[in-house]
């Protein structure tokens, strides 16, 4: 069960994650729709998720829960505090995908992130066929800084990937 509530938005609610939330991680980490959008060519292991999540200093996640049920995974990582910075992931099982919960996953993320971390930047990575996760950073205000060609090796095929950033005042809540 995912442990407590650590910000609530309209619909879905961030909570802190636990190691019974592990196998949920394992499962879905490792699922093909949602691998094609993330930088994973090798099978996450659960062991790998629990060293994530309990060991890494500069990386602070959530579960993003609709009803007390978790539907993916949002996470601060390379939280850089000299330079004000972090990078974002977010990814939602594939059956709840389209409810717009990654906007309001990442929204409540960027809250953390800027208001309770006083980050002056957050960027995220996309690879150029992931339409969804682009429009998900787009809607909620970040800018394409730049593309990296053929930087990432994806199911046999180098692929584009897209910089996007935000900084902390261009960031609207909401």
């Amino acid at each position: 069960m995912p442990g407590a509530t650590f910000l609530r938005g309209n619909r879905i609610e961030l909570r802190t994650v636990t190691p019974s939330d592990y196998e949920f991680l394992h499962e879905y980490g490792n699922d093909p729709a949602i691998r094609e959008g993330a930088p994973a060519p090798t099978p996450v292991r659960e062991d790998d998720l629990a060293a994530f999540v309990e060991e890494d200093d500069r990386s602070t996640q959530f579960l993003p829960c609709h009803d007390g049920t978790p539907v993916g995974f949002v996470f601060l990582f390379d939280i850089d505090p000299q330079r004000d910075h972090a990078e974002v992931g977010c990814w939602i099982v594939p059956d709840e995908q389209g409810n717009r919960y990654a906007t309001e996953a990442t929204t409540l993320c960027l809250e953390h992130a800027f208001e309770d971390r006083g980050l002056h930047k957050v960027f995220a990575r996309v690879f150029e066929h992931n339409d969804a996760s682009m429009s998900v950073l787009e809607n909620i205000g970040f800018q394409q800084e730049g593309r990296l060609r053929e930087h990432d090796y994806i199911r046999g095929e180098y692929r584009d990937t897209y910089l996007f950033g935000l900084l902390a005042e261009e960031w609207q809540r909401g």
